[in-house]
């Protein structure tokens, strides 16, 4: 059951009631322009009609039908084609329904009533013009049809010849009408609100399924402690830009990095400690890895990964020495104890950067960022160590203190 006024049909929720009726009138916005042409038409070529049927009558039928409906449904035709049509649609498609049903009920009037039956036919076009064609909302095509059943009545009682019996025979279906008419009316705005409803309900779920997915691509590409890319997701760019330099014949440079005595820290402190101390040097190599193509990795426990496409050894050697340095400075201090007696935490880098082509692969740029972390670690640690072809030399980094 919908949440709905069963007589206005309109929704409970003030605000669901206008999303719906915005929503309505940008859909049905082309029939209703369309319905408004051909009624202009069909208005016009019924002059035919007035000319065959009543020619003794045809001045006073024409006078109504183009000195005032057709230049009304006119004027009405041309402010629908505007942005009103967003804000007063209805009441403007209303307005073309009372206005047809004004010109029929004077027809009415005008030609004596045993021979009138054609036009209180009419009515009946009207009505199905009001109820079906024109998209009206139930509520205002039940008002505007009503009032030419209405007017229908009192034009003929105060000013037609018309009989009891006449006017029983025309409000007969006059009313049939309307009442088929209001059941049609009713059931195609029931529905239209339903399947309205459950857009929205669908878009919601689209939008909640959307969101659970982005939350599950994070967990399955994002180290949860670090929010820094993990393995599989490192793995995956790392081959992705190789090969992108590759094809552009661009440097790819990959820095390998270790907390330095990381394990008797997390002994020490504990795992919370641990996991702090992680999250602290993840953000470091955040703040260093800003454009686009740059990519922080946590590949497991303490050892760590920055990858950075289209850079040259001398600049991934400044960029690792500028992360050392960041990481020196941190007021992360080691257990009091040991080994580590009064020392801040550091990290040792190992980098590689080579322009690929077809005879080497990334597994080759891993070994040797892996080799020249190696020999940071064997030469003190808290140091930044580039491997090149052939040799593995020290660059760039300076002690920040004495390396344990």
């Amino acid at each position: 059951m919908l949440d709905i006024n069963l007589i206005t049909l309109s929704f409970q929720d003030p605000r669901l009631e206008r999303h719906y009726r915005n929503s309505y009138s940008r859909r049905y916005r082309f029939q209703s322009l369309l319905a408004m042409e051909v009624a202009l038409v069909l208005f016009g070529l019924f002059a035919v009609l007035d000319w065959l049927l009543y020619p003794q009558l045809v001045e006073q039928l024409w006078g109504i039908r183009f000195g005032f409906a057709l230049p009304a449904l006119l004027i009405i035709f041309i402010l629908l084609l505007g942005r009103v049509y967003f804000r007063y649609g209805q009441q403007l498609m209303v307005a073309s329904l009372i206005v047809s049903n004004v010109a029929v009920v004077a027809m009415t009037v005008v030609i004596p009533a045993h021979l009138n039956d054609v036009y209180v036919a009419g009515l009946m076009l009207v009505a199905l013009y009001g109820y079906t064609v024109a998209r009206l909302r139930f509520v205002w095509a039940t008002a505007g049809n009503w009032f030419g059943v209405i007017a229908y009545n009192l034009a003929n009682i105060w000013w037609g010849d018309a009989s009891h019996w006449d006017l029983v025979a025309g409000n007969f279906f006059c009313i049939s009408t309307n009442v088929m008419g209001m059941v049609a009316s009713y059931s195609m705005e029931y529905d239209s609100r339903r399947g309205f409803l459950l857009q929205q309900q669908l878009r919601r779920e689209r939008s909640q399924l959307n969101l659970v997915n982005r939350r599950l691509e994070k967990q399955v590409l994002t180290d949860e402690l670090t929010d820094l890319a993990n393995r599989r997701s490192f793995f995956e760019r790392f081959h992705e830009e190789w090969r992108r330099v590759r094809r552009e014949r661009q440097y790819l440079a990959l820095v390998m990095i270790d907390i330095d005595h990381f394990k008797e820290f997390n002994d020490a402190f504990g795992h919370q400690a641990g996991d702090e101390c992680l999250k602290q040097v993840a953000a470091v190599f955040q703040e260093h890895a800003r454009r686009a193509g740059d990519v922080p990795a946590r590949l497991g426990g303490e050892e760590f990964v920055l990858l950075l496409p289209e850079t040259s050894p001398v600049a991934a050697c400044e960029k690792a020495e500028a992360v050392r340095k960041s990481v020196a400075r941190m007021e992360i201090h080691a257990p009091q104890q040991g080994l580590l007696e009064g020392r801040h935490i550091s990290i040792s880098c190992g980098i590689a950067a080579v322009v690929p082509d077809q005879e080497s692969s990334p597994d080759d740029l891993l070994a040797q960022a892996d080799k020249a972390l190696y020999q940071a670690k064997e030469q003190g640690r808290n140091r930044v160590v580039c491997c090149v072809p052939g040799s593995v030399v020290e660059d760039c980094s300076a002690k920040a203190g004495e390396g344990g």
